[in-house]
């Protein structure tokens, strides 16, 4: 039992819970927007676990306050992280040469390459992105509801509509109450390294509310989407939901790693709704 017990941990620790459920959570915006998921999914997935296992790899003195778990887990984790991030690589490689898309393969590589600047100072000027005030919470959520929404529709050559707008606007809101409820976990340790993140900004108690607003809005962007045709009562429901038992988490003090989880189970829920309904 001791022995599933930390291979579970191992699993969430190198991030594949979290790769999951931007793979969910890209199968509901295709669905959304009536765009083709599985050209892309291998890509989501690779590109997910490539760019944060690389990004652990690098020492931030905020780990050991904002993640302490990860922290002390971090050398015996290393090689597992190597092996998770070539076989990643070579997905992200071998994926496009499959579909007869080899140039996304440099465009895959510069993207990859800028975003590893997220954690490690950029040249010259010595900053992190995540050092941008307020920009460690939205540059994620942007990135990914870009990745997940508008990269299938325009690889189909559509024009942009309204609606895959909405659905956009959507899946950046869901990623951003993942994003802000990650930042409240790391709050004690962005204060101590001056990383200047929205709850940083608003405090605990600004932060809660916060969250609880952009929980809302997701909730009433579904509905829109429901009236029109394109989802359903369970889509609100789903969200609703979850934003509670985040909320109710953070009430009654959940431990980091439970409240990780929910922040990462969050995404999934509107992918658990869509297949209820079905």
């Amino acid at each position: 039992m001791q022995n599933l017990v930390t291979l579970l941990r191992q699993i969430y620790l190198l991030e594949v819970v979290g790769g999951v459920a931007v793979v969910c959570l890209g199968w509901v915006s295709c669905r959304l927007t009536g765009s083709p998921w599985v050209r892309s999914a291998p890509l989501w997935l690779g590109g997910y676990l490539l760019v944060y296992n690389l990004d652990r790899l690098h020492f931030d003195p905020a780990d050991q306050f904002n993640t302490p778990v990860r922290f002390r887990n971090r050398k015996s984790l290393r090689g597992k992280r190597l092996i998770l991030i070539w076989l990643s690589a070579i997905a992200l490689i071998s994926w496009p040469a499959l579909t007869g898309r080899w140039w996304l393969v440099p465009s895959l590589a510069l993207v990859i390459g800028v975003l590893q600047f997220y954690s490690r100072p950029l040249p010259l000027v010595q900053r992190r992105l995540k050092d941008v005030p307020v920009l460690k919470t939205f540059i994620a959520p942007f990135f990914i509801a870009s990745i997940l929404v508008l990269w299938p529709v325009l690889e189909m050559g559509r024009t942009l509509s309204p609606r895959d707008g909405l659905v956009f606007f959507w899946c950046f809101l869901v990623l951003c109450v993942n994003s802000v409820s990650f930042d409240l976990r790391d709050i004690r340790g962005d204060l101590k390294t001056g990383t200047r993140t929205v709850t940083v900004l608003l405090g605990a108690n600004g932060s809660i509310v916060f969250l609880g607003v952009l929980g809302l809005l997701a909730v009433l962007t579904s509905a829109m989407l429901g009236l029109s045709g394109v989802a359903d009562v369970f889509l609100p429901g789903s969200l609703l939901l979850g934003i509670g038992l985040l909320l109710g988490a953070l009430f009654y003090h959940a431990q980091p790693t439970l409240f990780t989880l929910l922040a990462d189970l969050f995404l999934c829920l509107p992918a658990c709704a869509l297949l209820i309904a079905r």
